[in-house]
C-alpha cells in the first residue's frame, strides 16, 4: 500500500560483541568446511543479556534519535523468533514499561524473520486509522543462546546472531519517508516447514529447539525446495509492487536492506530477480554479525545511515521474508542525513 505522510523519525540498534568465526572453528562449534563455504566471518553473541533488555536499549536509542516524547507513542509492536523469557509472559509490555507510562496497546508478532518489517505495515495502518495518533514504536530482539543450541550449526546456509533493533514511525516529517509497504504469504506451503505432525499439547515455552536435525532434513526435502522457491517468487513480486506503488523504477533504487547472508550466490538469488546487484546490498556487513533473525533489515538500514552510505534523495528497498511463508517489502526515501549519523550534523 502507499503510505502517505509516514516517516521514520529514529532508528535504534543493539548489536552485542562479535565472536570471530575462526574462533568458533577452533572451539569446535563451527565446521571448518562450512566456514570456508558460507563466507561468514563472525556473529554477534549477547551472552546472558535477555532479548527484551536488548530491545529496551534499541528502543531508547531510536526514541532519543527521533526526539519523540514518550506520550506521543500510540502503539508498540514487538517482533521475535525465539523465546523471550518465562512461558506465557508478556515481553512486549516489559519493553513498553521501560519506555512510557501511557496505557497504549502493545502486541507481539511472530512471523519468522519477517516479524519486524511486517509490523511496519500494521503500525502504518494503525496510525492512519485515527488522525490523533502521532507515532508508533516497532521493536525486534532475539537471543538464541539457549543451552544445547549451537548458533553456528543451526542453519543450512548460515549462523545466527543476537541483537535488537527499533523503529519510530511518525506522521510528522522524519529523516526518511516510507513510500510504500506491501505484505503477503504463501500459506499453501506451511506444511513443508513442519518437522512432524502436531505434537501433544505441552506447556508453553518448553526446551531448546533442535534446529540441526530439521535443517538437514529440509535440505534433502524436494518439497521444501519448491516451497522456498514459491516464497522467492512472492518476494520478487512484492518488491516490484512496492516500487510501483512508490512510483519508482528499479533504476531509482540506491541500496537494499535484506536478510543477512554470507554467500554471494544467496544474495544474488534475492536481488537478481528484482534487477538489482549484490553491490547494492549489505553482504560484507552482514557477514560480520550473523543472521540476526527479525533485525537484519533495520540493523542494515541503520548501518547505511550511520556510515553515510546513503544520501538525501536516495531510495532504499527493504526485502524481508520469514518462516517460509511470510514476506514484506517496502521502499523508503532518505529525506536528509540525521545528526546521529557518523561524521556530522543534519544535512539536506
Amino acid at each position: 500500500m502507499k503510505t502517505p505522510d509516514l516517516y521514520i523519525a529514529g532508528l535504534g540498534v543493539y548489536v552485542p560483541p562479535v565472536m570471530d568465526a575462526r574462533k568458533a572453528v577452533e572451539l569446535g562449534l563451527y565446521d571448518a568446511e562450512d566456514h570456508e563455504h558460507h563466507g561468514w566471518t563472525g556473529t554477534a553473541v549477547a551472552g546472558d543479556m535477555t532479548a527484551p533488555d536488548m530491545a529496551v536499549q534499541a528502543a531508547r536509542q531510536a526514541r532519543e534519535r527521533a526526539g519523540t516524547h514518550p506520550h506521543d507513542l500510540a502503539l508498540h509492536i514487538h517482533a521475535c523468533l525465539y523465546r523471550q523469557g518465562p512461558g506465557a509472559w508478556s515481553a512486549q509490555h516489559y519493553i513498553l514499561r521501560h519506555l512510557t507510562d501511557r496505557d497504549i496497546p502493545a502486541y507481539r508478532i511472530e512471523q519468522g524473520c519477517n516479524g519486524l518489517i511486517g509490523s511496519i505495515e500494521l503500525a502504518a495502518c494503525y496510525l492512519q486509522a485515527v488522525p490523533e495518533r502521532k507515532a508508533a514504536l516497532v521493536t525486534g530482539a532475539d537471543n538464541v543462546g539457549a543451552p544445547g543450541f549451537n548458533r553456528w550449526a543451526s542453519l543450512d546456509n548460515g549462523v545466527l546472531g543476537d541483537g535488537a533493533s527499533a523503529v519510530v514511525l511518525t506522521k510528522e516529517p522524519g529523516f526518511a519517508r516510507v513510500l510504500s509497504v506491501v505484505s503477503g504469504s504463501t500459506a499453501e506451503v506451511e506444511e513443508h516447514f513442519r518437522d512432524e505432525e502436531f505434537p501433544p499439547v505441552t506447556v508453553p515455552g518448553g526446551g531448546a529447539v533442535d534446529e540441526n536435525r530439521s535443517a538437514a532434513e529440509r535440505v534433502q526435502d524436494e518439497a521444501v525446495s519448491e516451497a522456498v522457491g514459491r516464497q522467492a517468487e512472492l518476494r520478487t513480486e512484492l518488491a516490484l509492487r512496492a516500487m510501483a506503488e512508490a512510483d519508482l523504477d528499479v533504476s531509482e533504487i540506491t541500496r537494499v536492506a535484506h536478510i543477512f547472508t554470507g554467500r554471494k550466490s544467496h544474495l544474488r538469488s534475492i536481488l537478481d530477480p528484482v534487477g538489482l546487484s549484490i553491490d547494492q546490498g549489505l553482504l560484507e556487513f552482514g557477514r560480520k554479525v550473523g543472521h540476526m533473525t527479525v533485525n537484519d533489515q533495520v540493523v542494515g538500514l541503520a548501518h547505511l545511515v550511520e556510515t553515510r552510505a546513503v544520501s538525501a534523495g536516495d531510495h532504499v528497498l527493504i526485502m524481508a521474508h520469514g518462516g517460509g511463508v511470510s514476506v514484506t517489502c517496502a521502499v523508503i526515501r532518505v529525506e536528509y542525513i540525521p545528526r546521529w549519523a557518523d561524521g556530522g550534523d543534519r544535512t539536506g
